[in-house]
């Protein structure tokens, strides 16, 4: 086995790579922003609606991961770069552990949503989920 990981890039090489680095900037900071806007608008919510506190914590916990997914991609563009000006094969090994762990979040974060889905979809179906959307009893109603 190799004690070190080394890459030898031609021209075509260096191009993607200078690619993938700037499109994993681009989606970081779109990961940034996204979280930043889900917790800026779940703040007021915890203190304001004393209700709505199975919203407020999973709104925050999805903006921290957003943004720590978001840091990890501009993290790995930077490493990019570094591996790709200095041909830095610690570099570039760094900026593959940061997108793997993006890899890694993004993947729990849709499995995440699955269930939930999943969740949602099985209470509406067996009347549990969102109780205010239908109506407490029908018989007090008249047309």
């Amino acid at each position: 086995m190799f004690k070190s990981l080394q890459f030898h890039l031609d021209e075509s090489g260096k191009e993607t790579l200078f690619n993938l680095s700037r499109w994993s900037k681009i989606l970081g900071i779109i990961n940034i922003v996204l979280g930043s806007f889900n917790g800026l608008f779940a703040i007021p919510l915890l203190f304001g609606n004393k209700g709505a506190g199975s919203i407020i914590i999973p709104s925050l916990i999805m903006a921290g991961i957003l943004i720590y997914m978001g840091l990890q991609l501009t993290g790995a563009s930077s490493h990019l770069r570094y591996a790709f000006i200095h041909e830095s094969d610690q570099g570039f090994s760094d900026a593959l552990e940061k997108i793997q762990k993006f890899f890694f979040l993004s993947a729990t974060l849709y499995l995440v949503g699955i269930i939930l889905l999943f969740m949602m979809v099985f209470g509406m179906v067996a009347g549990l989920g969102f109780p205010e959307v239908s109506p407490e009893e029908s018989s007090g109603i008249s047309i």
